[in-house]
């Protein structure tokens, strides 16, 4: 065994570091992302299937090599579907990072991964069940082998690091050098992982018994959870909800609750034939605790139903619906048991089997076309888009762009094209703004694509009778150095030029007001000036952070301001201006 997930470790390792060599040398499968996304998956998922299908005694040799055959062709297609909604914002700038896959998305499949292994290889299908503590002695293994593992392989490092820093005090820096290259980096720490692996499987009757001391000890943090949420439930109806909605997460807050109570009570319940570590009547108190938790899921569904009213969906509401409807699905099942007298809490090993084919199936389904997160997000901001129930200036052009894939890139081709809506015009421009540019962080990007007629619209006059002539709008256009001005060209920017004369000299100064984007207050504006045929800035101005920009243009539109002499005199030292500073209670 320990010979087999090494050299299996050693394989993984050199196709990681050919991935990472098609990428320096910009071959394939680097310049596709559908294969190598593929290679990559299956790099991920068949060596570690094979190290949580290792040692399992139930597990004969054809089914084993049934699940592996499984995992060699789900994976691949989750990874080659990821690639191709992924393939347009890789090819927009492929070198510049490493193309793997999202983190997020690479979490979902390796918690499909976990789950979906003991599964497989526990279901006995002409009983069409599975026996759950054969599946609970599994995936505690699994879990304790997989932490183990990762914990030997990053302490590997650390000895590695440590013995060269030791090696270089006397002018031996090769180690480093060594460590530090891809080639040894790369095919090494996979070794070290398979190793490990190995190592800790074969002292699989320590891992029981750190596993039931483990248990044991979280299993005593349930009586004072279940109290706190106890007394939330029995206080709700005095509070209210007001204070929970406020926080803008309490779904989160909601599910992170139930989730602590879930993990704990499986903790003292562990396969079902273990004695609760509590007496009866507190194993009777706390099953009866249960019926509250129904409450708290309630709540949570009230709140996340809200905020897709509100807001529509997104990604973050796509998974946490998912994992809202776990959540319902194990309260349900744990407080139905608590209703029964037979045994403390029965009805866990059949609900843990239930939720568990519920999340493998969900799972799929979200990391494939069946219900893909991104386009479910992109389909609902753009209907909410066209039924205006979202202004157009504070839609998520960015995400459509940098984040949605190709569902982005198709919404963004349908906006540039034209909708049905008041505001057309400045939507297709902002979309085909945000499509001509190759890199996500850089001020006034896009520019370039804009027509004049485009670019003006970007710009409020004021006051609103004024005309901005060429020369201003190339002035804007052409100050890169300016990234104040710049940023009036992007998708969310709010912008205004402002014609008044500041110096007294009977021409008109352009003062372009922006607006700031971490609040809607205040404001910074910069003072450019005529000089021959065109513009050049010559200085600025702060707005108050306190009034909100919007009225602080408004009010300059019905002419509420006044160009004031400075109450002191400047004084001129060695050529410079010097301004007096006068203290506020002056």
């Amino acid at each position: 065994m320990f010979r087999r997930l090494l050299l299996i470790g050693a394989a993984q390792g050199w196709c990681f570091w050919g991935l990472w060599q098609s990428h320096a040398l910009k071959i394939w499968p680097a310049t596709d992302p559908v294969s190598g996304r593929a290679i990559l998956y299956l790099a991920l998922a068949l060596p570690l299937a094979v190290y949580l299908s290792e040692g399992i005694a139930t597990l004969t040799q054809r089914r084993r090599l049934l699940l592996l055959a499984c995992v060699a062709i789900l994976f691949p297609l989750l990874g080659a579907y990821s690639g191709w909604v992924d393939n347009v914002s890789t090819n927009l700038n492929p070198f510049s990072g490493i193309p793997f896959a999202r983190p997020s998305d690479l979490f979902a499949a390796g918690i499909l991964g976990f789950v979906l292994i003991p599964l497989l290889a526990h279901v006995d299908v002409p009983a069409k069940h599975w026996p759950y503590r054969e599946l609970f002695e599994t995936a505690w293994r699994n879990i304790i082998l997989g932490i183990s593992a990762v914990a030997l392989t990053g302490l590997f490092w650390v000895v590695l690091f440590a013995g060269s820093a030791l090696l270089g005090l006397i002018g031996l820096k090769f180690t480093f050098e060594l460590i530090t290259k891809p080639i040894f980096a790369i095919p090494v720490t996979s070794i070290a992982f398979g190793t490990a692996f190995a190592l800790a499987l074969g002292r699989a009757e320590m891992l029981i018994t750190l596993r039931k001391f483990q248990l044991s000890l979280l299993a005593w943090l349930l009586p004072l959870l279940m109290a706190f949420i106890l007394t939330w439930v029995i206080a709700l109806p005095f509070t209210g909800v007001e204070a929970l909605f406020k926080t803008r997460s309490a779904a989160l807050i909601l599910l992170w609750c139930v989730a602590l109570a879930i993990g704990f009570t499986n903790a003292a319940y562990q396969d079902g034939q273990t004695i609760p570590p509590y007496n009866k009547l507190l194993r009777r108190l706390l099953a009866m605790a249960w019926i509250a938790l129904p409450v708290v899921v309630g709540i949570a569904w009230w709140a996340m139903s809200l905020r897709i009213q509100q807001h529509g969906w997104s990604e973050d509401r796509v998974w946490g619906i998912f994992v809202l409807l776990l959540a319902t699905l194990y309260v349900i099942g744990y407080a139905k048991s608590s209703l029964r007298r037979s045994s403390w809490l029965g009805s866990i090993g059949a609900t843990n089997v239930c939720v568990a084919v519920v999340m493998s199936l969900g799972l799929i389904a979200l990391l494939s076309p069946l219900a893909d997160a991104r386009r479910i997000a992109v389909d609902s901001q753009l209907q909410r888009l066209r039924n205006q129930a979202i202004a157009s200036d504070k839609f998520d052009f960015d995400y459509l762009r940098w984040q949605a894939g190709k569902y982005g890139q198709q919404a963004l081709n349908t906006l540039a094209a034209g909708i049905d809506h008041p505001n057309s015009t400045i939507i297709a421009s902002r979309a085909k703004q945000i499509l001509a540019q190759k890199q996500r962080y850089q001020p006034g990007a896009g520019v370039e694509s804009l027509t004049t007629a485009e670019l003006k619209t970007r710009l409020r006059m004021l006051p609103a009778a004024a005309r901005l002539d060429d020369a201003l709008l190339k002035a804007i256009q052409v100050e890169a150095k300016d990234w104040q001005l710049r940023r009036c060209f992007d998708t969310e920017s709010q912008c205004a030029v402002w014609l008044v004369d500041l110096n007294s000299d009977g021409a008109q100064e352009a003062v372009v007001l922006t607006k700031n984007t971490w609040n809607n207050a205040g404001g910074n504006a910069r003072i450019l000036q005529k000089q021959g045929d065109g513009y050049h800035i010559v200085g600025s101005l702060q707005i108050p952070s306190g009034i909100p920009f919007s009225q602080s243009i408004e009010q300059i539109d019905r002419g509420e301001f006044r160009v004031a002499t400075p109450t002191w005199n400047e004084v001129e030292l060695s050529g410079q201006r010097l301004r007096v500073m006068l203290d506020k209670h002056h």
